[in-house]
């Protein structure tokens, strides 16, 4: 687990890098915060529900630029993989208030090795926005580490990168093409036996359409987790 622990870190390493390698030479430089609170709650050994609220604040700390709020339902097939279908209201404040409205699906694959915790993550998202005629259709892959230390296994060095691509173009809307990518890189405390936080630094390039420029967030996460018991046994 070591090997592929080593080689995980050189994959984020390469993302985090190729932003400032290939990207546009003229770039806008944003720093904030995201602080999402995901709260898990299983229903029976089969299904469980997820709430995630995901307050944004940026524009170097001065406004809130995004308000994301996901209810979701999966269902356990083994395991390590579920299937996943929710909703989601996002709030976007910046450059000027859209609401959008997005149905998404997704295949989640967790599994816990000796060394290390590995997540992966397939997404599909019909994104319903303000003003844009059609149905934006985006997928986004993620792929996470997690490389507890110590004995008890309280702490852990977190590693994540996230593809975003946008599969159609639309008029005043979104582009095909890569929409964004999110690396990450910080530590994992687990704060008790139900509620574990992450905090570090995430590195966000936003490929916007000509003749935006495209930017680079610079932002502090403080990500919380929360899982309840199970309503039913």
């Amino acid at each position: 687990m070591k090997r592929i622990f080593i080689i995980f870190i050189f994959i984020g390493a390469y993302f985090f890098t190729s932003q400032f390698a290939y990207a546009d030479p003229y770039l806008e430089d944003d720093f904030g915060i995201w602080s999402p609170v995901y709260i898990r709650l299983p229903i029976n050994k089969k299904f469980r529900t997820e709430l995630e609220v995901n307050p944004r604040i940026e524009e170097n700390l001065t406004r809130i630029h995004q308000l994301i709020t996901r209810p979701s339902l999966g269902y356990q097939l083994t395991d390590n993989l579920s299937i996943w279908s929710a909703y989601a209201w996002t709030l976007h404040y910046v450059p000027r208030f859209v609401r959008e409205q997005r149905i998404w699906q997704q295949i989640l694959y967790e599994k816990s090795f000796q060394k290390i915790d590995f997540i992966s993550r397939l997404r599909f998202e019909e994104r319903f926005i303000q003003n844009v005629d059609d149905v934006s259709l985006r997928t986004r892959y993620l792929l996470k580490g997690i490389y507890p230390v110590g004995r008890t296994k309280t702490w852990g060095i977190v590693l994540s990168n996230e593809l975003f691509v946008n599969l159609f173009s639309h008029f005043d809307g979104p582009q095909g093409g890569i929409d964004q990518n999110r690396f990450f890189i910080g530590l994992s405390r687990k704060i008790s036996n139900n509620v574990r936080m992450e905090s570090g630094y995430q590195l966000q390039y936003i490929n916007d359409p000509a003749p935006t420029i495209d930017k680079l967030n610079h932002l502090i996460m403080f990500n919380f987790y929360v899982a309840l018991p199970r309503l039913l046994e």
